[in-house]
Protein backbone atom coordinates (compact mmCIF):
# COMPACT_ATOMS: atom_id res chain seq x y z
CA UNK A 1 0.00 0.00 0.00
CA UNK A 2 1.41 3.14 -1.24
CA UNK A 3 2.44 5.84 1.73
CA UNK A 4 0.16 9.10 2.34
CA UNK A 5 3.16 11.88 2.39
CA UNK A 6 2.09 14.19 5.41
CA UNK A 7 0.61 17.06 4.52
CA UNK A 8 2.23 20.34 5.62
CA UNK A 9 0.19 23.17 6.35
CA UNK A 10 1.82 26.69 7.63
CA UNK A 11 -0.84 27.15 9.86
CA UNK A 12 -1.00 24.35 12.77
CA UNK A 13 -3.49 22.16 13.54
CA UNK A 14 -4.07 20.99 16.96
CA UNK A 15 -5.98 18.38 19.17
CA UNK A 16 -8.37 19.08 21.91
CA UNK A 17 -8.11 16.64 24.98
CA UNK A 18 -10.83 16.68 27.47
CA UNK A 19 -9.55 13.43 29.22
CA UNK A 20 -5.73 12.88 29.96
CA UNK A 21 -5.99 8.98 28.87
CA UNK A 22 -6.80 10.38 25.32
CA UNK A 23 -3.42 11.96 24.75
CA UNK A 24 -1.44 9.15 23.03
CA UNK A 25 -4.94 8.78 20.72
CA UNK A 26 -4.80 12.62 19.66
CA UNK A 27 -0.76 12.61 19.63
CA UNK A 28 -1.16 10.11 17.19
CA UNK A 29 -2.65 11.95 14.65
CA UNK A 30 0.08 14.17 14.28
CA UNK A 31 -1.61 17.11 15.94
CA UNK A 32 0.85 19.76 16.68
CA UNK A 33 -0.02 20.33 19.99
CA UNK A 34 -2.77 20.79 22.39
CA UNK A 35 -5.18 23.60 21.53
CA UNK A 36 -7.44 23.22 24.43
CA UNK A 37 -6.77 20.67 27.45
CA UNK A 38 -9.95 21.08 29.28
CA UNK A 39 -9.79 20.78 33.74
CA UNK A 40 -13.33 20.17 34.43
CA UNK A 41 -12.71 16.33 34.34
CA UNK A 42 -9.68 16.16 36.02
CA UNK A 43 -11.53 17.89 38.90
CA UNK A 44 -14.50 16.06 38.39
CA UNK A 45 -12.71 12.76 38.33
CA UNK A 46 -11.50 13.10 41.54
CA UNK A 47 -15.18 12.77 42.91
CA UNK A 48 -14.28 15.43 45.32
CA UNK A 49 -15.37 19.40 45.02
CA UNK A 50 -12.16 21.46 44.82
CA UNK A 51 -13.39 24.12 47.20
CA UNK A 52 -13.19 20.67 50.02
CA UNK A 53 -9.66 20.08 49.34
CA UNK A 54 -9.08 23.77 50.43
CA UNK A 55 -11.37 23.64 53.74
CA UNK A 56 -10.01 20.96 54.69
CA UNK A 57 -6.29 22.07 54.68
CA UNK A 58 -5.75 19.17 51.59
CA UNK A 59 -4.66 21.62 49.06
CA UNK A 60 -1.05 19.43 48.11
CA UNK A 61 -3.79 16.68 47.69
CA UNK A 62 -5.61 18.42 44.50
CA UNK A 63 -2.12 20.18 43.15
CA UNK A 64 -0.62 16.64 43.47
CA UNK A 65 -4.13 15.14 41.55
CA UNK A 66 -3.72 17.98 38.69
CA UNK A 67 -0.02 17.13 38.28
CA UNK A 68 -0.65 13.62 37.74
CA UNK A 69 -2.87 14.59 35.26
CA UNK A 70 -1.58 17.34 33.41
CA UNK A 71 1.74 15.22 33.25
CA UNK A 72 -0.34 12.60 31.25
CA UNK A 73 -0.64 15.10 28.28
CA UNK A 74 2.65 17.29 28.53
CA UNK A 75 4.33 14.47 28.37
CA UNK A 76 3.51 12.48 25.44
CA UNK A 77 3.46 15.85 23.72
CA UNK A 78 6.57 17.40 24.87
CA UNK A 79 8.18 19.56 23.28
CA UNK A 80 5.01 20.27 21.34
CA UNK A 81 2.35 23.38 23.29
CA UNK A 82 -0.38 22.58 25.17
CA UNK A 83 -2.71 25.22 26.48
CA UNK A 84 -4.28 24.37 29.58
CA UNK A 85 -7.49 25.88 30.24
CA UNK A 86 -8.39 26.73 34.00
CA UNK A 87 -11.27 25.24 35.54
CA UNK A 88 -14.54 26.10 33.45
CA UNK A 89 -17.32 23.61 35.49
CA UNK A 90 -20.63 25.09 35.53
CA UNK A 91 -22.77 24.68 38.94
CA UNK A 92 -24.35 21.95 37.70
CA UNK A 93 -21.79 19.49 37.46
CA UNK A 94 -20.27 20.56 40.82
CA UNK A 95 -23.27 19.60 42.81
CA UNK A 96 -22.25 15.70 41.87
CA UNK A 97 -19.33 15.90 43.64
CA UNK A 98 -18.39 15.65 47.21
CA UNK A 99 -19.12 18.66 48.94
CA UNK A 100 -21.28 20.11 46.08
CA UNK A 101 -24.24 20.14 48.22
CA UNK A 102 -23.17 23.63 48.98
CA UNK A 103 -23.42 25.14 45.08
CA UNK A 104 -25.97 27.73 44.37
CA UNK A 105 -29.30 26.60 42.25
CA UNK A 106 -28.68 28.78 39.07
CA UNK A 107 -31.58 28.82 36.43
CA UNK A 108 -29.49 29.33 33.62
CA UNK A 109 -26.30 28.42 34.75
CA UNK A 110 -24.34 28.73 31.03
CA UNK A 111 -24.86 32.20 32.17
CA UNK A 112 -23.83 31.77 35.59
CA UNK A 113 -21.27 31.43 38.40
CA UNK A 114 -18.49 30.07 36.34
CA UNK A 115 -15.10 30.16 34.06
CA UNK A 116 -12.69 33.16 35.68
CA UNK A 117 -15.50 35.03 37.49
CA UNK A 118 -15.78 32.38 39.87
CA UNK A 119 -12.07 31.62 40.08
CA UNK A 120 -11.26 35.02 41.22
CA UNK A 121 -14.32 34.30 43.79
CA UNK A 122 -12.47 31.35 45.04
CA UNK A 123 -9.14 31.93 44.03
CA UNK A 124 -7.86 28.63 46.18
CA UNK A 125 -8.70 27.08 43.13
CA UNK A 126 -6.84 28.97 40.25
CA UNK A 127 -3.70 29.14 43.04
CA UNK A 128 -4.02 25.61 43.10
CA UNK A 129 -4.06 25.39 39.46
CA UNK A 130 -0.96 27.31 38.88
CA UNK A 131 0.60 25.75 41.74
CA UNK A 132 0.27 22.79 39.73
CA UNK A 133 1.60 24.18 36.61
CA UNK A 134 4.67 25.54 38.62
CA UNK A 135 5.88 21.64 39.65
CA UNK A 136 5.49 20.83 36.07
CA UNK A 137 8.12 24.04 35.43
CA UNK A 138 10.07 22.80 37.73
CA UNK A 139 10.41 19.42 36.30
CA UNK A 140 11.27 20.75 32.95
CA UNK A 141 7.77 20.52 31.11
CA UNK A 142 8.31 23.87 29.33
CA UNK A 143 5.96 23.33 26.99
CA UNK A 144 2.63 24.21 28.72
CA UNK A 145 0.49 27.26 28.33
CA UNK A 146 -2.74 28.65 30.10
CA UNK A 147 -5.54 30.25 29.03
CA UNK A 148 -8.20 31.95 31.44
CA UNK A 149 -11.71 31.02 30.15
CA UNK A 150 -14.95 33.29 29.86
CA UNK A 151 -13.39 36.71 30.63
CA UNK A 152 -15.14 39.66 30.03
CA UNK A 153 -13.27 42.63 31.20
CA UNK A 154 -8.92 43.24 30.95
CA UNK A 155 -9.26 43.56 34.69
CA UNK A 156 -9.79 39.57 35.08
CA UNK A 157 -6.73 38.98 32.48
CA UNK A 158 -4.41 41.00 34.86
CA UNK A 159 -5.93 39.33 38.36
CA UNK A 160 -5.46 36.00 36.73
CA UNK A 161 -1.43 37.00 35.65
CA UNK A 162 -0.84 38.12 39.03
CA UNK A 163 -2.08 35.24 41.00
CA UNK A 164 0.01 33.18 38.58
CA UNK A 165 3.17 35.18 39.73
CA UNK A 166 2.00 35.10 43.25
CA UNK A 167 2.54 31.44 42.69
CA UNK A 168 6.22 32.03 41.44
CA UNK A 169 5.58 31.72 37.63
CA UNK A 170 5.99 34.65 35.46
CA UNK A 171 3.43 34.91 32.77
CA UNK A 172 5.38 35.26 29.32
CA UNK A 173 9.00 34.35 30.55
CA UNK A 174 7.91 31.04 32.17
CA UNK A 175 5.04 30.10 30.59
CA UNK A 176 2.73 31.46 27.34
CA UNK A 177 -0.07 33.13 28.92
CA UNK A 178 -3.89 33.44 27.25
CA UNK A 179 -7.24 33.80 27.48
CA UNK A 180 -10.68 31.88 25.47
CA UNK A 181 -12.72 34.76 23.91
CA UNK A 182 -16.37 33.56 24.19
CA UNK A 183 -18.04 36.57 25.48
CA UNK A 184 -18.72 39.14 23.07
CA UNK A 185 -17.61 41.90 25.13
CA UNK A 186 -13.89 40.02 25.22
CA UNK A 187 -13.97 40.42 20.96
CA UNK A 188 -15.40 43.94 21.29
CA UNK A 189 -12.36 44.84 23.33
CA UNK A 190 -9.54 42.50 22.26
CA UNK A 191 -7.08 45.09 22.35
CA UNK A 192 -7.33 46.35 25.31
CA UNK A 193 -6.68 42.79 26.75
CA UNK A 194 -3.70 42.57 24.40
CA UNK A 195 -2.55 45.78 25.89
CA UNK A 196 -2.57 44.00 29.36
CA UNK A 197 -0.19 41.24 27.71
CA UNK A 198 -1.50 38.26 26.33
CA UNK A 199 0.88 35.39 24.25
CA UNK A 200 -1.98 33.87 22.60
CA UNK A 201 -6.20 33.60 22.22
CA UNK A 202 -7.98 30.92 21.43
CA UNK A 203 -11.64 31.25 20.04
CA UNK A 204 -14.52 29.70 21.86
CA UNK A 205 -16.73 29.80 18.87
CA UNK A 206 -19.77 27.56 21.10
CA UNK A 207 -20.21 29.38 23.39
CA UNK A 208 -19.51 32.76 21.36
CA UNK A 209 -22.09 31.72 19.52
CA UNK A 210 -24.97 30.92 21.71
CA UNK A 211 -23.60 34.55 23.86
CA UNK A 212 -23.59 36.46 20.77
CA UNK A 213 -27.10 35.30 19.54
CA UNK A 214 -28.93 34.70 23.10
CA UNK A 215 -29.48 31.31 21.95
CA UNK A 216 -28.80 28.52 24.56
CA UNK A 217 -27.84 25.96 22.43
CA UNK A 218 -29.67 23.18 24.95
CA UNK A 219 -33.03 24.65 24.39
CA UNK A 220 -34.85 22.56 21.31
CA UNK A 221 -37.41 25.56 20.81
CA UNK A 222 -34.50 27.97 19.64
CA UNK A 223 -31.66 25.74 18.60
CA UNK A 224 -32.48 26.27 15.02
CA UNK A 225 -31.50 30.00 15.42
CA UNK A 226 -27.71 28.50 16.76
CA UNK A 227 -25.76 29.15 13.54
CA UNK A 228 -21.47 30.08 13.88
CA UNK A 229 -22.07 31.14 10.77
CA UNK A 230 -24.26 34.22 11.48
CA UNK A 231 -22.94 37.34 10.33
CA UNK A 232 -22.22 39.12 13.79
CA UNK A 233 -20.66 35.85 14.78
CA UNK A 234 -18.15 35.82 11.98
CA UNK A 235 -17.75 39.76 12.30
CA UNK A 236 -16.34 39.61 16.18
CA UNK A 237 -14.26 36.15 15.12
CA UNK A 238 -12.77 38.59 12.15
CA UNK A 239 -12.20 41.00 14.72
CA UNK A 240 -10.31 39.22 16.90
CA UNK A 241 -8.37 37.35 14.39
CA UNK A 242 -7.30 40.68 12.43
CA UNK A 243 -6.60 42.72 16.01
CA UNK A 244 -4.40 39.55 17.03
CA UNK A 245 -2.65 39.38 13.75
CA UNK A 246 -1.69 43.24 14.11
CA UNK A 247 -0.67 42.72 17.37
CA UNK A 248 1.42 40.14 16.68
CA UNK A 249 -0.53 37.57 19.34
CA UNK A 250 -1.29 34.03 18.08
CA UNK A 251 -4.63 33.02 17.05
CA UNK A 252 -6.47 30.02 17.62
CA UNK A 253 -10.00 28.40 17.30
CA UNK A 254 -10.83 25.62 19.41
CA UNK A 255 -14.80 25.41 18.63
CA UNK A 256 -16.60 23.19 16.80
CA UNK A 257 -16.57 25.91 13.43
CA UNK A 258 -12.91 25.17 13.40
CA UNK A 259 -14.43 21.77 11.76
CA UNK A 260 -16.42 23.04 9.22
CA UNK A 261 -14.43 23.36 5.57
CA UNK A 262 -15.63 26.28 4.30
CA UNK A 263 -15.30 28.31 7.52
CA UNK A 264 -11.74 26.75 7.91
CA UNK A 265 -11.30 28.41 4.47
CA UNK A 266 -12.61 32.14 5.59
CA UNK A 267 -10.08 31.58 9.18
CA UNK A 268 -7.09 30.94 7.22
CA UNK A 269 -7.70 33.79 5.14
CA UNK A 270 -8.39 35.98 7.80
CA UNK A 271 -4.69 34.84 9.45
CA UNK A 272 -5.71 32.40 12.57
CA UNK A 273 -2.18 31.07 13.59
CA UNK A 274 -3.63 27.44 14.23
CA UNK A 275 -7.03 25.24 14.61
CA UNK A 276 -7.53 22.74 17.54
CA UNK A 277 -10.11 20.05 17.23
CA UNK A 278 -11.33 16.54 18.36
CA UNK A 279 -8.57 13.97 17.88
CA UNK A 280 -10.87 11.76 15.15
CA UNK A 281 -11.60 15.06 12.93
CA UNK A 282 -7.83 16.37 12.82
CA UNK A 283 -7.03 14.39 9.14
CA UNK A 284 -10.13 16.21 7.78
CA UNK A 285 -9.11 19.23 8.92
CA UNK A 286 -5.60 19.32 8.23
CA UNK A 287 -6.47 18.45 4.46
CA UNK A 288 -8.85 21.64 4.50
CA UNK A 289 -6.52 23.68 6.06
CA UNK A 290 -3.71 22.72 3.25
CA UNK A 291 -6.49 22.79 0.52
CA UNK A 292 -7.71 26.55 2.07
CA UNK A 293 -3.34 27.53 1.94
CA UNK A 294 -3.17 26.69 -1.24
CA UNK A 295 -6.58 28.32 -2.50
CA UNK A 296 -4.87 31.36 -0.96
CA UNK A 297 -1.35 31.23 -2.89
CA UNK A 298 -3.31 30.32 -5.85
CA UNK A 299 -5.74 33.65 -5.86
CA UNK A 300 -2.86 35.82 -4.53
CA UNK A 301 -0.90 34.84 -7.92
CA UNK A 302 -3.95 35.14 -10.37
CA UNK A 303 -4.20 38.25 -9.00
CA UNK A 304 -0.60 39.57 -9.96
CA UNK A 305 -0.93 38.31 -13.36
Amino acid sequence: VAQEAPIITVTQVKANVSMPEAAPRAFATGADGVGLLRTEHMMLAAGVHPVKFLEEDREDELVNILVENILKVVDVFYPKPVWYRTLDSPTDEFKTLDGGENEPDEPNPMLGWRGIRRELDQDGILRAEFKAIKKLHDQGYTNIGVMIPLAQHPDELRKAKKICEEVGLTPHKDIEFGMMVEIPAAAILIQDFIDVGLDFVSLGTNDLTQYTLAVDRNNEFVAKNYSEEHPAVMALVERTIRTCVENGVTCSICGQAGSVPHIVEKLVGMGITSVSANSDAILEVRKTVARAEQKLILDAARKQQ
